[in-house]
């Protein structure tokens, strides 16, 4: 996986984040975050897939199998959302912080990307 460092100031060292997709969301789900201690976005990705599952017991009259199967596809479909977009956000949240590019490689990364010229 590509990575992308991110600086402070001179005291602090240098974040080196993750760029790109990341897989291990589609298989571990909200316990990335966690096992990362990030505990915002575990709690968003707990609380939405908690959410999706109990509406839809509640409001779907189908077979208890096909529930089961619709809640495992409603997960997998948000983990694969939170995967493509996961440690974008965290780049992001980072440079709102007051963290900026540290070299010109990860600096040209997130222009491609357009979140640099985004939060400057």
């Amino acid at each position: 996986m590509e990575k992308v460092y991110l600086k402070y100031d001179d005291v602090r060292p240098c974040v080196e984040c993750d760029y790109g997709f990341t897989k291990e969301i589609l298989y571990m789900g909200f316990m990335y975050p966690f096992k990362k201690g990030d505990m915002r976005f575990f709690g968003i990705m707990f609380s939405l897939q908690l959410a999706i599952c109990i509406l839809l017991i509640i409001l779907a009259p189908i077979p208890m199998v096909l529930l089961l199967l619709l809640c495992i596809i409603m997960i997998f479909m948000i983990n694969l959302l939170f995967a493509c977009n996961y440690n974008l956000l965290v780049i992001e949240r980072l440079l709102k912080e007051g963290y900026y590019p540290m070299d010109y490689n990860s600096s040209e990364k997130l222009i491609k990307k357009g979140i640099y010229f985004k939060l400057q």
